[in-house]
């Protein structure tokens, strides 16, 4: 009887679940709105603005080397509007100082280098001056008399205003050649000797024997230095002994070997591992250099000698066109006019500046 009972229940029980016929039907579950897809373009774009401006910076400090090539990401204005330098050909001028330590007022001006940089056509060359070349200086009363170029800077030291003195020998460069100087730099061999060890000294390829046995770079202490024919690797003591060794040779030996150091030191700077020491070569700059660009500035200046390939740079020297001055008082050497204005034009790729180095000449009265 209760299982019938049961039975009855549960049937009721479908029958209740079952529709009635002609009566409505129950509303259908309406499914969630569905979410639209974010367009990331605008994220993308930017994230790819920013990835390509950051490989063009680092490719600026460190060019990408491809076989004799120096690659850099393309970008407008490039390395003179990263660094705030000129987008044209440049000339920086380079003094070396042999300084003793004794010396509290000016120094005699041991190197003149002018170094020009095309930042458009990766193109870089270093032009160097004779010290004992005549020109007219400028008189510390007004005018100019003639005297060895390196007389400038001595003449227009002041220790307080360190750019007196380099901004003299500029003007007496572009009154004499017709150069027009944008920066200067000057260093002395103490500095020169931090900067070079700083980058973990240089490796040049000496083409010939030779050495001083009483060498010395202060007149006190004696080291004598010896260079062998062949490659060898030079830390910062040795490399400013060998571009101011005097003994067996000639100024114009001396400024074809500081040349050679200056190559290898753009050519090692070149190397992905000099990344490493930038922070110690950056320490030594700033307390060995004199100069009149920025921080800024003077990384730019190296950044672009690294996009410069080894066949774009050149070196000359204006060395190779002085002759004897017999009738004057002196080691002084004048400048052949018609040679001048072959290497000048070499130099700088420019030959109306090597005709207007000789025509300048010719007017200043210091031609041989």
């Amino acid at each position: 009887m209760m299982a019938r009972v049961m039975e009855d229940i549960e049937a009721y029980g479908q029958l209740r679940e079952r529709p009635v016929p002609g009566s409505p039907r129950p509303p259908l579950p309406i499914p969630p709105p569905r979410r639209k897809k974010r367009s990331h373009w605008l994220r993308n774009i930017i994230l790819l603005a920013v990835a390509y401006l950051l490989a063009a910076v680092v490719t600026a400090v460190q060019p990408i080397p491809v076989a004799s090539a120096r690659l850099s990401v393309p970008f407008p204005g490039g390395a003179p509007l990263i660094f705030g330098l000129p987008d044209r050909p440049f000339i920086v001028l380079v003094t070396g100082l042999d300084r003793r330590p004794t010396d509290s007022g000016p120094s005699r001006t041991d190197t003149i280098l002018l170094l020009r940089i095309d930042p458009n056509a990766h193109r870089a060359a270093f032009l160097s001056i004779p010290r004992d070349s005549m020109m007219q200086v400028p008189k510390q009363g007004g005018g100019w008399t003639r005297d060895r170029v390196n007389t400038a800077y001595f003449w227009d030291w002041s220790a307080k205003h360190p750019s007196a003195a380099p901004k003299a020998l500029m003007l007496t460069i572009e009154h004499n050649l017709g150069i027009k100087v944008d920066y200067y730099v000057t260093w002395d061999q103490y500095g020169a000797e931090k900067l070079i060890s700083a980058m973990g000294g240089v490796t040049i390829d000496n083409p010939k024997a030779f050495g001083q046995s009483n060498y010395s770079d202060d007149d006190i202490h004696v080291v004598p230095q010896y260079f062998p024919a062949g490659r060898q690797h030079l830390d910062g003591y040795q490399a400013v002994a060998y571009g101011r060794i005097r003994q067996g040779s000639s100024d114009l030996d001396r400024i074809l070997r500081q040349q050679r150091v200056a190559r290898a030191l753009i050519a090692d700077a070149t190397s992905p591992g000099s990344l490493l020491r930038v922070p110690s070569v950056w320490r030594a700059y700033r307390q060995a250099i004199g100069t009149d660009l920025s921080m800024r500035q003077s990384a730019g200046v190296l950044a672009m000698l690294k996009q410069v390939p080894s066949g774009n740079l050149k070196t000359l020297s204006l060395g190779d066109a002085t002759v004897p001055c017999n009738s004057c008082e002196g080691a002084l050497l004048l400048l052949v006019p018609s040679k001048v204005q072959q290497i000048v034009a070499d130099a700088f790729g420019d030959p109306a500046a090597g005709q207007r180095a000789a025509e300048l000449l010719v007017a200043a009265h210091v031609a041989g």
